[in-house]
């Protein structure tokens, strides 16, 4: 007999998959109740490789290992594996709008209510879920006391403009302050903007307008990875108006920052177990201007 658990996790398929397969991420969700933890995760995601998640009550009472070996693994899609006592269990992860719907099918014990092994595993597929979108909302945590890195990206006097437009187009955005030059410099004059702190997606920028000395190159560019072809075209419209298209899913802004517009199927193609599906894949896309979900699709099957 077979149960179904799922849920629909407002968060990025990416930050989803991670939250998944990290150790660390499993060790802080990976349990059915407050009064069990998961103290130890080790996880070697390939088809045949190993998993253990050591469970044990708080209290030092009762403790388990829950541990199996992968028989497929899809990135970002698909993760299949069995378990010591042969039993399936299948965990899907399917890109719904701007989130995920995260479904578990299980074979289920003969020896123990299947209600109650389903209420089991909704409670810990419910605590990955808020594991997951608390990742989104704040982003990964940061050991106390060390650095953070905050990239400076040098505009010749659009800084304001520039920061604006991103924040409006991508999630957990917004322009967090705004310095003027207290007096003149060489890029402008006293009460120009000097710089622009921004948040994008969780994480801090500062835009500078520097002057036109030092302009941006395609060494330097942020990937943006999205759920679905709607969030593709959103991004890669927006983002390309006045500025160009290149090669492989990258684009120049109007202000010349170079940015990659991925979807997600893209890292799941190229990381395909089949080998063949992965090439065909990556020589389409090596083809291509803005990528094509359904394009990629039927070149990874050779149609």
């Amino acid at each position: 007999m077979r149960f179904t658990v799922e849920a629909v996790i407002d968060a990025p398929l990416a930050g989803v998959w991670h939250a998944w397969t990290t150790p660390d991420d499993i060790r802080q969700w990976n349990a059915a109740s407050a009064d069990w933890h998961c103290p130890a995760a080790e996880i070697d995601l390939r088809p045949g490789g190993t998993f253990c998640y050591r469970m044990e009550a708080r209290d030092g009472s009762a403790g388990f290992d829950f541990a199996g070996r992968f028989t497929r693994v899809v990135p970002y899609e698909r993760i299949e594996y069995a378990l010591g006592d042969e039993r399936s269990v299948v965990v899907e992860f399917i890109a719904a709008g701007q989130g995920v719907i995260v479904r578990e099918t299980v074979d289920a014990e003969p020896t123990h209510d299947v209600e109650q092994q389903r209420a089991g595993w909704l409670a810990i597929l419910h605590n990955a879920r808020q594991h997951a979108e608390r990742g989104a909302r704040v982003g990964p945590a940061r050991p106390a006391g060390t650095q953070q890195i905050t990239p400076f990206l040098w505009y010749d006097g659009q800084a304001e403009a520039a920061a604006r437009c991103y924040v409006a187009l991508l999630p957990d955005s917004r322009i967090d302050r705004v310095v003027r030059a207290p007096a003149d410099h060489p890029a402008g004059s006293a009460g120009t903007v000097l710089t622009v702190e921004f948040t994008i997606c969780g994480h801090r920028y500062v835009a500078l307008n520097g002057g036109p000395r030092s302009p941006f190159t395609e060494a330097v560019s942020f990937q943006i990875t999205c759920a679905d072809q709607a969030a593709v075209d959103r991004l890669w419209d927006a983002l390309s108006e006045g500025g160009s298209a290149g090669q492989c899913g990258w684009l120049k802004d109007r202000w010349g920052l170079s940015w990659q517009i991925v979807p997600a199927r893209l890292h799941a193609l190229l990381g395909d177990p089949d080998e063949a599906r992965a090439r065909r894949a990556m020589a389409a896309m090596l083809t291509m201007h803005k990528l094509d979900i359904a394009e990629l699709e039927r070149a990874a099957d050779g149609a």
